[in-house]
């Protein structure tokens, strides 16, 4: 193996759950994370980890969300719950959620950075990439299921501590939350999704490259609908040269764990299979080497019981438990993703 997985999952996550009704975004994801895991027998072979309970998780949030969002997600909860927007719900236990999810994701991040775990996964909920510094992000239309930026929080706190860090979403959907709130800081994020034309949250362009500080560190990689295997992992693999071309061996990389650019799994237009999840292990080994945290995202259903599994088995050098035939791209969908992708070098260049 490349390294030791670490595994981090407590039942608290399963608490934030939809007020009424049905939701996607619900704790049956787990169940479906868990299955595959299983299933694949990468859950027998990690260390397993409870959460630890520091206290003032729910309090370090302040690093990266306004109080007023904050207030008005935590008065929400204590009024027995309901929807912040029309995608996105409040729970009473949401706070207990995200603040325990907060603290697997830094107990992780510091496993990780002492030499414990080469590769960490932490199966929290609720997800938080669409989640701005305000709430909403860069004129998107809702928080997207999100709560509290994880992933943000961790970035910051590491950056702090004086590590390079490196993002790497491979969720469907853009990291709107995410970038809003680094786009400032020289944290480099690379952001891998469907063309924002077509999907939520409409954002994530080749010319969003950060400002200040965070200038040329935000890199937004545009997957056309339609795209299979192929076009996929070619353009994370020339999205990754540019990155090394620019930046040194971060000491972790944050994964944002989306697996709902899996074929089929509901949300979205990209025909991505197991394949595509086994490369972009790979890939990240071979081209960057750094130990990886992932923080997970989106995935409602298929993605989550198979490209999870091949995910997590390629970075510790595993056989991929779900092998599948790749998917093909059609000629003129491929031209159109290079294009997008040489926009952002252009656009880097004048940097």
């Amino acid at each position: 193996m490349r390294g030791n997985l670490c595994i981090y999952y407590d039942p608290v996550f399963r608490l934030h759950k939809p007020p009424y009704g049905f939701h996607m975004e619900s704790p049956e994801r787990l169940n479906m994370a868990i299955r595959g895991l299983r299933d694949s027998r990468i859950w027998d072979t990690a260390d397993h980890y409870t959460i630890p309970r520091r206290g003032d998780e729910l309090g370090l949030f302040r690093e990266v969300h306004s109080p007023e969002f904050m207030e008005q997600v935590l008065e929400i909860a204590s009024h027995g719950g309901g929807y912040i927007d029309p995608d996105t719900y409040v729970s009473p236990a949401t706070p207990l959620a995200v603040s325990s999810y907060a603290a697997a994701v830094l107990d992780a991040a510091e496993k990780i950075l002492e030499g414990d775990c080469r590769v960490a996964l932490v199966l929290g909920r609720p997800p938080g990439h669409h989640a701005g510094y305000f709430g909403r992000a860069m004129g998107a239309p809702t928080l997207g299921f999100c709560i509290f930026n994880i992933t943000a929080l961790a970035a910051v706190t590491l950056y702090r501590l004086g590590y390079e860090v490196a993002i790497i979403d491979i969720d469907l959907h853009h990291g709107n939350g995410t970038q809003d709130i680094l786009y400032d800081k020289p944290i480099f994020h690379i952001d891998v999704h469907q063309d924002p034309s077509t999907i939520y949250p409409g954002t994530g362009w080749p010319w969003q490259l950060g400002e200040g500080e965070g200038s040329g560190t935000k890199f937004n990689i545009l997957v056309p609908s339609g795209s299979g295997d192929d076009v996929y992992v070619e353009l994370l693999q020339k999205a990754i040269d540019m990155y090394k071309s620019l930046a040194s061996t971060p000491d972790i990389i944050i994964m944002d764990t989306g697996l709902d650019a899996y074929e089929g799994d509901g949300l979205g237009a990209l025909r991505l299979t197991t394949e595509s999840y086994y490369s972009i292990g790979e890939i990240i080994f071979s081209r960057i080497g750094a130990p990886v945290l992932l923080v997970l995202q989106g995935g409602y259903s298929r993605g989550l019981y198979r490209a999870l599994p091949a995910l997590v088995a390629s970075l510790v050098g595993e056989p991929n438990p779900f092998p599948e035939t790749p998917s093909r791209t059609e000629p003129s969908v491929r031209a159109k993703a290079l294009a997008h992708l040489e926009e952002l070098r252009e656009h880097l260049d004048r940097v």
